[in-house]
């Protein structure tokens, strides 16, 4: 039954329309596994919710499902404080917010993940990074984004954090990650399913486009190897050299690239901000840059 502490933390509880969330429950030995509940209630402290099955009290999870304000999918860690049966052959369960164990949460967390995440973009690290700075990224990083952070805590970009550390920290995942890392860059960036496409003043418009966000991108990960060969363009746009050439050309006189003695291309000021002119702002929260000296 719940203690007399749960009693007054439900007694501040709100009934919400009716919700599912998802939640990835964690035993004590780190064994993990998803069940699915309807929500009953929810507080600022905690959330109830009804499963099928009753949920051991003391194991931790992480609850995702639209419960704030904004209605926008979010990630809760939580831990379950009581269970009880109710009417018709259900659980009714309380879980409180706050209660998580780090080094569980990240050993539970599957080395699978889906095709648009890209553990270096979330760690803000290039492919090249070593093990020393991935761990020192890591730690600066999870600092900022620990839900007990007051003014910078965010549980959603920690789970993230938790999960992409959990794969580049060890050599054999990052090396399987990394192979499939690189055919999605691939497929991402070819971007001429047919010849044809190739041809006419929007083929040209899209290869100039590439060409100057592919420099983009490996500059703001490394912007002292931030060069790029004709081989290299090649194989990420999908698109033959021959091709390419008169887009140089015209990325060359407009001073948005340069090509050094060695043959391989830069971009300029000019061309980073010709790119950043093309992109939709975005509002972030609890986003911001690694706190001054983190890096």
């Amino acid at each position: 039954m719940p203690s007399s502490s749960s009693d007054r933390r439900r007694a501040t509880r709100r009934k919400t329309a009716a919700q599912v969330v998802r939640m990835q429950l964690i035993d004590h030995v780190g064994q993990s596994k998803w069940v699915t509940g309807d929500v009953v209630d929810i507080s600022e402290g905690g959330i109830g919710v009804s499963v099928l099955a009753p949920l051991a009290v003391g194991i931790q999870a992480v609850i995702r499902g639209r419960l704030g304000d904004s209605h926008a999918e979010e990630a809760h860690f939580a831990t379950v404080k009581w269970c009880v049966e109710a009417p018709g052959g259900a659980f009714h369960a309380g879980l409180e917010f706050g209660h998580y164990d780090v080094p569980r949460q990240a050993d539970a967390l599957s080395s699978t993940v889906p095709d648009d995440f890209d553990c270096y973009e979330v760690m803000q690290l290039s492919p090249n990074a070593d093990e020393d700075t991935i761990q020192r990224v890591y730690r600066a990083l999870a600092l900022r984004y620990h839900p007990d952070s007051t003014h910078t805590g965010n549980p959603e970009m920690f789970l993230r954090l938790c999960q992409a550390y959990k794969i580049l920290s060890n050599p054999e995942s990052r090396a399987q990650y990394d192979v499939r890392h690189r055919e999605t860059k691939q497929l991402h960036w070819q971007i001429f399913d047919q010849a044809q496409g190739t041809l006419g003043a929007e083929g040209e418009q899209r290869k100039r486009q590439g060409i100057l966000e592919l420099l983009y991108r490996k500059t703001i990960h490394s912007p002292d190897r931030a060069t790029m060969t004709v081989f290299d363009f090649e194989q990420l746009l999908g698109c033959p050299r021959e091709h390419l050439e008169a887009a140089l050309w015209y990325l060359r006189g407009k001073d948005y690239i340069r090509r050094g003695d060695n043959g391989q291309f830069t971009i300029t000021v000019l061309g980073f901000d010709n790119v950043e002119s093309h992109i939709t702002p975005q509002v972030h929260t609890n986003q911001n840059l690694l706190p001054s000296g983190a890096r």
